[in-house]
């Protein structure tokens, strides 16, 4: 799941998202006590596709999830996630990601502690 670098990095190198969350964006979880608003991501399938003459790129499919004090500001850091991922590619340093589709979104709200969830799930091509 190397691809994943790629992920973290468009959203790391984007100042509209990194103006929210500052550095906090985490694989799978986020340590614990760490203070609103963070964003994790992971890896939820892998499948992958092939072409009459071989394997050609595997599907990952990635859930991010934005996590914030208000509703307001998970809309906003939403926007900014799917603005940053809408068609984008990555090449650097062996992490190759052909190219990323949004495929669903939502805000939820949790209690105990109180916060937003922002959920947005993508799609990554990868190429094999």
């Amino acid at each position: 799941m190397e691809f994943t670098k790629g992920i973290k990095a468009l959203m790391s190198a984007n100042s509209d998202v990194t103006d929210i969350v500052g550095t906090k964006i985490y694989p799978l979880q986020a340590p614990s006590g760490t203070v609103l608003p963070f964003i994790t991501y992971e890896v939820t399938s892998s499948d992958i596709q092939h072409t009459k003459d071989k394997a050609c790129h595997n599907l990952a499919r990635v859930e991010i999830v934005g996590y914030t004090a208000t509703y307001s500001e998970a809309v906003t850091l939403i926007t900014k996630l799917k603005e940053t991922l809408a068609r984008a590619t990555y090449n650097i340093s062996g992490v190759v990601i052909d190219i990323i589709f949004l495929d669903d979104e939502d805000i939820e709200f949790f209690e105990s502690p109180d916060r937003y969830a922002c959920v947005l799930e993508v799609k990554a091509f990868v190429p094999l």
